[in-house]
């Protein structure tokens, strides 16, 4: 599941690493708030699927999701995660 640019510094993982961490992803959230686990797990997820992407029209590779724009998307509608 690792991968690296030319820089090293790219922000994308496939959808399928996405959804591999998303329960884990999820709990954590979902603990900090104090909110059903299925039910955040369910937001992730759809916005995992709404910022997903292919490159080149779908022509080739495989769907990628920007992981700093997701993160900042969660922290905007989540607010800062608990250290």
């Amino acid at each position: 599941m690792v991968t690296a640019s030319a820089s090293g510094l790219d922000p994308d993982i496939t959808v399928e690493n996405a959804e591999y961490q998303l329960d884990r992803v999820a709990s954590k959230w979902a603990a900090d708030l104090k909110r059903d686990p299925v039910q955040v797990r369910t937001e992730i997820d759809r916005l995992i699927r709404t910022d997903a992407y292919a490159p080149m029209h779908r022509f080739f590779g495989e769907e990628m999701v920007n992981v700093l724009r997701l993160n900042l998307e969660l922290r905007n509608r989540y607010g800062a995660p608990q250290a």
